[in-house]
């Protein structure tokens, strides 16, 4: 009775702390396609990663690599915050009041509920991201540009996260 009930301590715990972002280890990755001016589409793969946190400066490291067809980029960037379940609820609770809507979002690891919020950059492209309860917070996003009358379409949805221990 005794393991059991240790065994059912860990478990709990484990599980807990899984959710409780940011940590060191999170990582969360996005696919899609991004449709070219000329008509054609390339795949797209962009992953995020929580690699360190430094306790005298408190500043996190995370590793952001996006592919796009062949083509990689990749960068450490060191940051002060990170999206946080603190952030979310703030979001959530604001989300109507700010233009936005609850919604609910199916993805590759499950189904989450989400603020959907756009945004008009200068360059006119109309930007919505479906903002939910995961490290980064970006549980799908959906970027429309206009050139010359024609939209292009790039459309990462989120396929997976590992949580940091």
């Amino acid at each position: 009775m005794k393991l059991l009930f240790l065994s059912a301590l860990a478990v709990s715990s484990f599980s807990l702390h899984a959710w409780a972002y940011p940590s060191v280890g999170d990582k969360v990755q996005w696919t899609g396609t991004v449709q070219q001016r000329d008509g054609t589409q390339k795949s797209v793969r962009i992953v995020k990663e929580v690699v360190k946190f430094n306790k005298d400066t408190q500043k996190w490291t995370v590793k952001y690599e996006a592919t796009m067809g062949g083509d990689v980029f990749s960068e450490n960037i060191e940051v002060s915050e990170l999206y946080s379940p603190e952030r979310y609820k703030q979001i959530l609770a604001n989300c109507v009041t700010s233009g936005g809507s609850i919604e609910k979002v199916e993805a590759a690891p499950g189904t989450y509920e989400t603020c959907k919020l756009t945004t008009k950059n200068t360059d006119g492209s109309i930007v919505e991201k479906w903002w939910g309860n995961i490290p980064f917070g970006v549980v799908s996003k959906n970027t429309k540009a206009v050139v010359k009358g024609t939209k292009l379409a790039d459309i990462p949805d989120l396929q997976s996260i590992v949580a940091g221990l």
